[in-house]
């Protein structure tokens, strides 16, 4: 693969919560992963040179084996990574006293307007690192704020993905998104920006990969809890984009699936608006979006045109 990916994993597609800009409404549910297949999973991966797991969802909380989970991942001698909604604030304090920081790095998404007492005691203990969804109606939400500018706390505003076409109209073009955060970065220290390299890469982005067409099946891999891999969480609706299932085939036959060439190659930027300020370093936006609305990889990111 040239270099070696990290690997975004589902757990569970369990939610407690049913937020509008969430990447995987609407897919089917599946079991959640199994002890014994989690364990199988992380061996070849580990076998496979990979570092480190994301662990995803869902809410990755609402896993009942999640903290035998991590110890799997701990004993492969791998870091790990978990992305949680902030509900569940008795596993995220063990899960926080159990593990340093150089093992796990928790993040907590924060898009409600207020936050509940437990979740902000939690944060001002751990500092875990805060992350929020940017929208064309939204911006930091009030309860972030007032935790931007603390030392210790890491804050990420999200560029927001469509789960649909219907989603398009509350995205905002990818130069709105990056001139507003560059504006805020001004004011804010610890905030940074989360959005696919498909659009641009930047020295701290730890994935820039200015020679491919995205971090898909480059920089990263996607599975779900059966184990079946794609190359990014977002065609996870997209059967056709299932590369094979680790716990069946040869994972290096996986990561050689030609459909990856289209993700490892860049052959410029293809989005008709050349007067961009952004265009000479854009790739042309997210791949997976461009599937969604046009069922075209090779298509400008839709949340830039704004058509459909």
């Amino acid at each position: 693969m040239g270099i070696r990916p990290y690997i975004q994993f589902y757990p569970t597609m369990r939610c407690n919560y049913h937020c509008q800009f969430c990447f995987n409404k609407g897919l089917p549910a599946t079991d959640d992963v199994a002890l014994d297949d989690f364990t199988r999973i992380t061996s070849l991966l580990k076998d496979a040179g990979i570092e480190c797991i994301d662990i995803l969802g869902g809410e990755p909380t609402l896993h009942p084996g999640l903290l035998l989970l991590l110890d799997i991942i701990n004993r492969q001698q791998m870091k790990s990574n978990l992305s949680s909604n902030g509900t569940n604030i008795a596993i995220l304090n063990s899960l926080s006293e159990r593990y340093d920081r150089e093992f796990l790095r928790i993040g907590i998404s924060i898009n409600d307007q207020e936050i509940s007492e437990d979740l902000h005691a939690y944060i001002m203990r751990h500092k875990p690192v805060l992350k929020s969804v940017m929208a064309v109606a939204t911006g930091i939400p009030k309860s972030g704020r007032q935790y931007i500018d603390l030392p210790g706390i890491d804050y990420y505003l999200l560029y927001r993905d469509s789960a649909d076409k219907q989603d398009l109209e509350h995205c905002m073009p990818f130069y709105q998104f990056y001139e507003k955060l560059t504006d805020l970065k001004r004011s804010h220290r610890g905030l940074n920006g989360v959005f696919c390299s498909g659009f641009i890469s930047e020295d701290d982005n730890c994935h820039s990969l200015p020679s491919v067409r995205c971090p898909a099946g480059t920089a990263k891999l996607s599975l779900l809890a059966d184990g079946s891999v794609y190359p990014c969480y977002l065609f996870f609706r997209h059967k056709e984009f299932e590369l094979g299932n680790i716990m069946k085939d040869d994972f290096q036959k996986i990561c050689q699936q030609p459909i990856l060439n289209f993700f490892r190659t860049f052959s410029g930027n293809k989005c008709p608006d050349q007067e961009c300020n952004l265009f000479p370093s854009c790739h042309g936006g997210c791949p997976a979006m461009s599937y969604l609305a046009y069922h075209n990889l090779d298509k400008p990111d839709p949340r830039c045109l704004m058509t459909t």
